[in-house]
């Protein structure tokens, strides 16, 4: 198998209008095949693009409780069951959007649905299909991997975000480096839209997961995720279980550090957030 040397996350807020159902931002989805097309011509490793949901599945998700599943044992009712497949109808429809453009700009990409393959207990990741993502790699294809639906063995059904897919395969293919692109330059000491709200250029994790500094974080009524809170958890976990060997930046997808973060691991002052172990 090649050598992963990015593992790129784009948010769904940056390709998405999250308030407005369905509406793709074309301009950052082109932007983002941009990026990646640059990563697989750059002769530093394959990589693996992994997209949120953004307002694909998030407002059907919501609108039905399929983050929160039915009670244990319960094989979930038919209001259920529809929720969760219209929210596959969705968030496999941004796939389809994302590997298309991907396409277009010449990278050999596949979209690679982890329903069915990765399975929850209790919202945790209990099973991860894996394999898919390892013979697409080995066969020199770009997997596209997006937030999705999981069977879920205490509760039904819950959502299984990118983030959380992203933590596992960091560990899996150990890449050089793990880069989320957002709608924002980076992590905040609070939440951006706060007055005095200040970018943290660097976040220093201790093996127990705390940072230095600390951040306040808030999510969307309707993003079924967590937001903010979720994707910092992912990257500090990501930095903790790497045993600080695995970086990870943070920064917008519609900015100049965008493809240099990707390529090279590199942010300048300003320009985003980075994620490294603290030093003893």
């Amino acid at each position: 198998m090649p050598a992963v040397g990015c593992i790129v996350k784009l948010g769904g807020s940056a390709l998405t209008e999250k308030n407005q159902l369905e509406t793709l931002r074309a301009e950052s989805l082109r932007r983002a095949a941009g990026i990646v097309r640059g990563l697989c011509g750059a002769g530093a490793g394959s990589c693996i693009v992994v997209h949120g949901a953004g307002s694909f599945g998030h407002f059907q998700a919501k609108a039905n409780g399929v983050a929160s599943g039915s009670p244990a044992g319960s094989a979930g009712s038919e209001a259920l069951r529809r929720g969760l497949c219209l929210t596959r109808l969705s968030v496999t429809k941004l796939n389809h959007l994302v590997t298309e453009q991907l396409v277009k700009c010449g990278v050999p990409a596949v979209g690679i649905s982890p329903f069915g393959a990765w399975k929850t207990a209790g919202k945790k990741v209990s099973q991860a299909g894996i394999s898919a993502i390892r013979d697409a790699l080995d066969a020199g294809y770009i997997p596209v991997v997006h937030g999705d639906c999981a069977l879920d063995s205490e509760q039904h059904c819950c959502i299984l975000s990118g983030d959380a897919i992203i933590e596992v395969l960091s560990r899996e293919f150990s890449p050089q480096r793990v880069v989320f692109l957002t709608d924002v330059s980076g992590i905040y000491d609070r939440p951006p839209d706060t007055p005095g709200a200040r970018l943290v250029d660097s976040i220093s994790v201790s093996p127990d997961g705390r940072m230095d500094p600390p951040v306040l974080t808030s999510a969307l009524p309707h993003d079924t995720t967590g937001g903010v809170s979720l994707k910092l958890r992912a990257a500090v976990n990501i930095v903790i279980q790497s045993h600080g060997a695995i970086p990870v930046l943070i920064c917008k997808l519609d900015s100049e550090a965008a493809e240099r973060a990707c390529l090279t691991g590199e942010l300048g002052v300003g320009e985003g957030t980075r994620l490294s172990l603290a030093t003893v």
